[in-house]
C-alpha cells in the first residue's frame, strides 16, 4: 500500500525547512548530539503542526518526529532514571494518542487507492466508499483540530524537558547495549509471531523494527559502511509489516458498514493479501535477526 516516509532546527513559527537530522556527527560528544538530535525532531513536529495544522502529510510528518523522539528517548534511558523519563515517555504516549485517530482515517483512504490500483477492481465500483471514507477523513480533521493545542502544548513541555535531561554521562557502551536491547527484543517478538497467527505480536513486533530502524539511522555513523544494510534491511520489513497494518485496518473498517458484493470482493482481495505480507515481512525478519545479539554490535565502533 502507498506509505511516505517521512524538519531542520528553528522554531514553532512556521518556518520551511528540510527533514530534521536525525543522525549523530562522528567525534561529537554523545550526549549533547542526542539532545540535539531530539531537539531537531521536536521543532520539526511543533513546524509540522504550526496553526492547528490537520492536512494529512504534516499530521503523518509529526507522528513520524514523535517515533523518532521514542527511538531517542530508549537511547537515552541508560543515563536517566525512572522519574526523569516519566514526562517524556507520558507527553510522547498522549502525543501520538490524540494524533493517530487523523492518522487513521487519511490512512483508509490512500490504503483503499493503493488497494484498488494493485488489484485492477474497478474504480467506479468503489467511489460510493471512497468517497464514504473521504467524508469521515474530512470530518475527523474539522473535529480533532481542537486536539492540536495540546499535542502542540505537549510538544513544548517535552523542549523544556530535554534541556534537562543528563545525557553528558552518556557513553559508547551504553548505545551499544541499548540498541543490542533493542535488536533482541524483535528477535524474540519475531518468535513469537511465527508461533501463533494472532496478530498482536506482530504488530508490536512491527513496532520494534521501526524503533531499531530508527535506532540504526541515529548511530549510522558509527558503523560499518554507514550500516546502509541493515537500515534497508530494517527499512524493507518495516514497509512490508506497514503495509499489512494499514490493510487490517481498512478490512475492520469494511466489516463493520454497509455489505454488499463490491464490498465483499474487495474484503477478499484483503484476506488474499494479508497473508501474504505477513508471511514477506516474517520471512524477511528471520533473514535479518539470524545474528545473535553480541554479534550483531560488532560492527558498531561505539
Amino acid at each position: 500500500m502507498a506509505r511516505k516516509k517521512s524538519t531542520a532546527s528553528g522554531t514553532d513559527k512556521g518556518k520551511k525547512s528540510g527533514k530534521a537530522r536525525l543522525h549523530l556527527r562522528r567525534a561529537k560528544p554523545l550526549g549533547p548530539e542526542l539532545r540535539k538530535v531530539a531537539l531537531l525532531q521536536i521543532e520539526a513536529a511543533l513546524e509540522a503542526l504550526h496553526g492547528n495544522n490537520v492536512s494529512p502529510d504534516p499530521v503523518h510528518n509529526a507522528r513520524t518526529y514523535i517515533k523518532k523522539l521514542r527511538a531517542i528517548l530508549q537511547l537515552a534511558s541508560p543515563v536517566m532514571s525512572k522519574k526523569q523519563r516519566e514526562l517524556p515517555i507520558s507527553h510522547l504516549r498522549e502525543a501520538a494518542s490524540r494524533l493517530g485517530p487523523l492518522r487513521d482515517s487519511e490512512v483508509r483512504v490512500r490504503t483503499l487507492d493503493s488497494l484498488l490500483e494493485q488489484t485492477g477492481l474497478p474504480v467506479d465500483d468503489y467511489a460510493s466508499l471512497r468517497a464514504g471514507l473521504a467524508d469521515v477523513a474530512k470530518q475527523r480533521r474539522h473535529n480533532d483540530a481542537r486536539r492540536i493545542p495540546g499535542v502542540l502544548g505537549l510538544l513544548r513541555e517535552l523542549r523544556v524537558s530535554v534541556e534537562s535531561w543528563p545525557l553528558d554521562d552518556l557513553e559508547g557502551k551504553d548505545l551499544r547495549r541499548r540498541i543490542r536491547r533493542s535488536y533482541r527484543r524483535g528477535r524474540t517478538a519475531l518468535d513469537l509471531c511465527s508461533a501463533t497467527p494472532d496478530p498482536d505480536p506482530f504488530h508490536l513486533w512491527r513496532k520494534q523494527v521501526k524503533q531499531l530502524w530508527y535506532q540504526l539511522r541515529i548511530t549510522a555513523v558509527y558503523w560499518k559502511d554507514e550500516a546502509a544494510d541493515l537500515i534497508a534491511a530494517t527499512g524493507r520489513i518495516g514497509q512490508l509489516a506497514g503495509d499489512e497494518r494499514d490493510l487490517t485496518l481498512l478490512g475492520e473498517t469494511l466489516s463493520l458498514g454497509p455489505q454488499g458484493k463490491a464490498t465483499s470482493l474487495l474484503q477478499a482481495k484483503i484476506a488474499e493479501l494479508l497473508p501474504s505480507l505477513r508471511r514477506d515481512a516474517v520471512t524477511a525478519g528471520h533473514v535479518f535477526y539470524e545474528t545473535r545479539p553480541k554479534h550483531f554490535v560488532e560492527s558498531l565502533e561505539l
